[in-house]
């Protein structure tokens, strides 16, 4: 199939739609990588989470295979895809299906930089941000009037300026299961978490008759 032509500012958009469906960013602190580790994860993970972005309330399904593959699923209108790159965990590369407008987008973390979309693994598998600028982190109670979590976590308060988040994080599934705003309120919750081994079709593409864009090369031409 042609490759159609897109614009940056239209290959942003797509992308922004589906890596920017997390929680609000979370205030950064030196001991954030201590605090939210990820040492001792479980080696799968499936899990199902509600939460409120600036255009709304949504659902979204995520499964990581291990330190290498990730699919997040959102209100089952997109569907994002994540391969790591096996000589540099540091970069990977990004598939979004949208099929909505039936069209697949493929981009490298290098090429999102390059639009200006800071996004890294942590943020894609867990949906906490790494945050920027001085915070501090500090054990908090849980906000008043929430339903129990779906899972035993701990609360952190994070707090930077007048801007403050708590997060009940789960030391056994490594994963924000409840993230709540000062001036929001609930803005993310985990529903339901699942260890077991994913299915390898879980990771297979279903864009048959799609558009297919190859975004990295629409932005190495400009």
């Amino acid at each position: 199939m042609q490759r159609p032509f897109a614009s940056k500012a239209r290959i942003a958009l797509i992308v922004c739609m589906a890596a920017s469906m997390n929680a609000s960013a979370a205030p950064r602190d030196s001991s954030f990588e201590s605090v939210f580790s990820v040492k001792g994860e479980p080696a799968s993970l499936y899990y199902k989470v509600r939460f409120v972005a600036n255009d709304g309330p949504h659902t979204m399904q995520i499964w990581r295979d291990g330190q290498t593959r990730l699919r997040r699923r959102t209100d089952d209108a997109l569907d994002t895809y994540v391969i790591r790159d096996a000589a540099d965990p540091g970069e990977f590369q990004m598939i979004v299906v949208d099929y909505g407008k039936r069209i697949t987008t493929r981009i490298d973390r290098n090429n999102l930089v390059r639009l200006g979309r800071f996004i890294d693994w942590f943020d894609l598998a867990h949906g906490l941000r790494h945050p920027v600028g001085e915070y501090r982190i500090a054990d908090a109670s849980a906000p008043p009037k929430l339903d129990a979590p779906v899972t035993q976590c701990r609360w952190y308060e994070i707090r930077q300026g007048d801007a403050a988040h708590r997060v009940c994080w789960s030391q056994s599934e490594r994963l924000p299961i409840v993230i709540w705003s000062a001036s929001r309120g609930e803005v993310w919750r985990v529903t339901a978490v699942d260890r077991r081994s994913i299915a390898p079709d879980t990771f297979r593409l279903n864009d048959a008759g799609f558009v297919r864009n190859d975004a990295n090369a629409d932005i190495d031409s400009d």
